[in-house]
């Protein structure tokens, strides 16, 4: 007789290595707890150096990476980018992190990055989002102002608009299971077109 093929159906608790991932989120949530914890350090006695808690937290951090590594786990890129690479500092704006957008050519903005402990910073691509699909429609009664040369034709500013992005990759591949708690939800492959969700 030959083997029934067993099919099997997505299940958000067959994780496989669940246990480090929990270790991982623990280390990263203490991290950023003892991050923006103030402590008052009593008046000093002896000559030794007092560990705060912003020590512990990029201790926290350190080990979080090593267990990372020595476990094969990768981590998500956005917890990635919230820790600078420099002295594993968690990256908070307007706390231990200052942001600053530039200019790029090739990808229109860049997001950089720079650490207010070690100064180290990250530059981070931020391509333009297209803005045509978020338009409402205009109304037919109302009417807009266009600059006309003394030729009569419209003149036009010379500006292109932002290319349109293209939908991230459970938008265009079939077979992505999402998952709402333990329930599986069911999205028809109309809704996913463009690829903007809110969560």
């Amino acid at each position: 007789m030959a083997k029934k093929l067993k099919v099997e159906v997505a299940n958000p608790n067959n994780v496989p290595n669940k246990d480090i991932i929990q270790r991982l989120n623990f280390l990263y949530q203490a991290s950023v707890y003892l991050n923006g914890v103030t402590s008052q350090a009593p008046p000093r006695r002896k000559k030794q150096k007092r560990v705060t808690t912003c020590d512990l937290s990029r201790n926290y951090v350190s080990s979080m990476k090593t267990v990372g590594q020595k476990t094969t786990v990768k981590m998500d890129p956005s917890v990635k980018r919230t820790i600078c690479k420099g002295c594993d500092t968690i990256l908070v704006p307007g706390s231990t992190v200052t942001i600053r957008v530039n200019k790029s050519p090739s990808h229109g903005h860049l997001m950089v990055y720079t650490c207010t402990h070690c100064r180290t910073s990250r530059r981070i691509p931020a391509p333009p989002v297209d803005r045509s699909s978020d338009t409402e429609v205009v109304d037919s009664s109302t009417t807009a102002d266009v600059d006309v040369d003394t030729a009569g034709h419209p003149v036009s500013l010379g500006k292109k608009g932002p290319k349109s992005r293209i939908p991230p990759l459970f938008a265009r591949k079939a077979g992505h299971v999402i998952f709402c708690g333990q329930e599986k939800v069911l999205v028809d492959e109309t809704s996913l077109g463009n690829g903007v969700f809110i969560v």
